[in-house]
């Protein structure tokens, strides 16, 4: 039975599809079976995917939609971790993937717009872990910072929802544009780069959120 990962953010833009690609390319790296489930109606993930080379390795993208997204222990039976990119809305399919997800990853940009934006869909994560004593697991992770006030104090303002965030952050570089506009990450692209590096640090936050799962079952 696999871990789901949901990665949702009901606002566009937030570098969700960015996040789910390259942080299941970096669990794959530690040794993990992972696949990508696409429940984005842009699809982006699943154009992602048609471009990588026929003799890829990367991580496998199924789209699902309606009640697959909330099947995806029987739809990803055969790997470890299955990384679902959601959809930029508060809609049935993010609230079926809430549930379907042992944790939940909410990519948010330091601007007032979109930490604003979160409150909805965070307090949907804490309405379910009362209901289910718990879960899903949930965190915040900083995406596309810049160097601005507003991001060296991002931690504060969302310390007030109540969830965690990940010491990993991804910042606005050019590396992860390119990299998910030609089919790969930037594990793969510049594993050498400033960009690799902040995945790898998500990833390593991220396999402690899913040992502590383990711990719990």
């Amino acid at each position: 039975m696999p871990t789901v990962v949901a990665v949702l953010n009901q606002k566009g833009g937030s570098g969700k599809t960015t996040l789910a690609t390259n942080l299941a390319r970096g669990l794959q790296l530690e040794g993990l079976d992972v696949m990508i489930a696409d429940a984005d109606p842009q699809g982006t993930a699943s154009e992602w995917s048609a471009l990588r080379p026929e003799d890829s390795d990367l991580p496998p993208v199924v789209g699902v939609k309606g009640s697959t997204i909330g099947e995806l222990e029987d739809v990803g039976a055969a790997y470890d971790v299955v990384v679902l990119d959601g959809a930029p809305a508060l809609d049935s399919p993010n609230v079926k993937a809430l549930k379907a997800a042992d944790l939940v990853l909410l990519p948010v940009r330091p601007s007032g717009p979109d930490l604003w934006s979160v409150e909805d869909l965070v307090e949907l994560i804490h309405t379910r872990r009362d209901v289910t004593g718990g879960r899903p697991l949930a965190a915040f992770v900083v995406s596309q910072q810049r160097r601005t006030n507003l991001a060296e104090g991002v931690g504060e303002i969302l310390e007030d929802y109540g969830l965690p965030i990940l010491d990993g952050r991804t910042s606005q570089r050019v590396a992860y544009a390119e990299a998910l506009t030609t089919g790969t990450t930037v594990l793969d692209a510049a594993p050498s780069s400033k960009a690799a590096s902040e995945i790898e640090e998500i990833t390593d936050d991220v396999l402690d959120l899913l040992e502590q799962i383990d711990t719990a079952q």
